[in-house]
């Protein structure tokens, strides 16, 4: 377990941008499937991919180290509540770009704005659920050195 905290700690980046990529080629490609093709949609898919999972790699950096920080701090060692508060607002800050994309040239605005306000609340769910249970792991297995 020791090997996959030291790994999640590496890689980062590339998990928060995993964590952009995979739910958009899911959602994309069930949109796909199943309303009709329009143009807009190759455009909200690029700016998700290239832009999205830059910030997601960003902000899960940015996430582990801030909880490493305080872990290793004279304060420390960081809680899963504080786990808990960074998945939080790295999921809704992951999400962000990619859900507001919706807006882009839409025909239903008050679809998308409940599209908006649902996928805010469940990604923070998910940040809040993933952040708590890495936080529990980490406490166990992350030295504070």
């Amino acid at each position: 377990m020791k090997r996959l905290c030291d790994l999640y700690i590496r890689q980062a980046g590339l998990i928060g941008a995993i964590f952009c990529v995979i739910p958009t080629l899911v959602w994309f490609t069930g949109m796909f499937l199943t309303v009709p093709f329009r143009e807009v949609y190759l455009l909200r898919l690029g700016l998700c991919l290239v832009f999205g999972s830059a910030i997601a790699a960003y902000l899960n950096r940015y996430g582990v180290e801030t909880w490493l920080c305080k872990h290793r701090s004279a304060s420390g060692p960081a809680t899963i509540i504080d786990g808990v508060l960074i998945g939080a607002a790295v999921g809704i800050g992951s999400a962000l770009l990619p859900t507001l994309t919706v807006f882009i040239r839409t025909n239903h605005p008050e679809a998308a704005k409940t599209f908006v306000i649902i996928s805010c609340l469940s990604v923070i769910l998910v940040g809040v659920v993933i952040g708590g249970i890495l936080a529990a792991i980490a406490r166990k297995y992350v030295s504070r050195n």
